[in-house]
C-alpha cells in the first residue's frame, strides 16, 4: 500500500492521506482503495481530510503498468470501479477534503482533484486530461465540476496540458501559488477548519453537496459503460498497450509528465 495515514498531534482534528508510488505516482488500484476505506471509516475526531503526494508530482494517471499485469479485463475493471469509489467516497465525505497538488496532475488524479471541497496547486503545475490517448473516456464528471463545456471539451479532445495558473484562471482551483508556499497554505486551511465546531462545518457541507446535486458515482459509472465498450471492442486496451511499449500516437512533447 503506497498510502500513508497521518493524524498529526500539532494538527488536531487534521487526517492527512499522502500518496507515494515512486517514479512517477502513477495512482495503483490499492491507493484508489485505501482513499475510499479510509474515507468511508472516519474517526469522530477528524475534522478535515487533507490529500497530497510525495515525490515527482501528484499523480501521473492511472498505473497502466498495473494494469496490463492483470489477466484479461481485470485491470481496467477494478481501476474503473476503485477510482468510482474513491471520488465518490472524496464527494461524499462528511468532512472537507482538500487536495494538495504539486507538478503534475493527470487521469484519475483529476478526477480526485475534481471531487474535493478544496484543491491547491503549485502555479507552475501541470494538469492533463489523458483519457483519450488511453482508451478511455473518463474526466467529465469532474472536469464540468471544474470548468466551463467548452474548455473541458477542448482540453479532453486535445489531450493537452493547461498549467494551474490557466485553469485557475478560468474558475477551476481555489488557490494556485509558489511550490516553497504550498504545503504550509495547506496547513493553515486545515487548521482552520478543524477549529470550527466540527457539528456546524458538518451540516454546512452536507448542505452545500445537496444544493450543488452533483452525483459523481452516477456520473462516473455512466462514464464508465462506454469505457467498458471500448475495452470490449478492443481499442481500449489497444492503447494502453501502445503507451506501454512507447508507439502510442499523441500530440508529441505535449506530456505533462517529466522525461525520466
Amino acid at each position: 500500500v503506497t498510502l500513508e495515514v497521518q493524524r498529526p498531534s500539532d494538527s488536531p482534528g487534521v487526517l492527512r492521506l499522502i500518496l507515494s508510488n515512486p517514479p512517477a505516482n502513477a495512482t495503483s488500484i490499492e491507493d484508489l482503495r485505501s482513499i475510499a476505506d479510509t474515507l468511508e471509516n472516519l474517526s469522530p475526531d477528524d475534522h478535515v481530510v487533507v490529500v497530497s503526494a510525495r515525490g515527482k508530482g501528484f499523480s501521473a494517471g492511472g498505473d497502466l503498468k498495473e494494469m496490463g499485469r492483470l489477466e484479461g479485463h481485470e485491470g481496467i475493471l477494478q481501476q474503473c470501479l476503485e477510482s468510482a469509489r474513491a471520488c465518490t467516497a472524496i464527494s461524499r465525505c462528511p468532512i472537507p477534503v482538500i487536495m494538495v497538488v504539486h507538478d503534475y496532475c493527470l487521469g484519475v488524479g483529476i478526477e480526485l482533484v475534481g471531487s474535493a471541497d478544496i484543491a491547491l496547486a503549485n502555479e507552475d503545475a501541470l494538469f492533463q486530461w489523458t483519457e483519450i490517448d488511453n482508451g478511455t473516456v473518463g474526466g467529465a464528471a469532474q472536469g464540468f465540476r471544474m470548468l466551463p463545456s467548452q474548455v473541458l471539451r477542448h482540453l479532453m479532445f486535445t489531450a493537452e496540458p493547461i498549467t494551474a495558473r490557466d485553469l485557475w484562471i478560468r474558475g477551476a482551483l481555489t488557490e494556485v501559488l509558489p511550490i516553497s508556499n504550498l504545503e504550509a497554505r495547506s496547513q493553515d486551511i486545515a487548521r482552520t477548519i478543524a477549529e470550527k465546531p466540527s457539528d456546524l462545518v458538518r451540516h454546512l457541507k452536507a448542505s452545500m453537496d445537496s444544493i450543488e446535486g452533483l452525483n459523481v458515482e452516477s456520473a462516473m459509472r455512466f462514464e464508465q459503460g462506454f469505457i467498458f465498450q471500448l475495452n470490449m471492442e478492443g481499442s481500449g486496451s489497444a492503447a494502453r498497450a501502445a503507451f506501454l511499449d512507447g508507439d502510442r500516437k499523441g500530440l508529441k512533447g505535449s506530456s505533462a509528465l517529466p522525461d525520466t
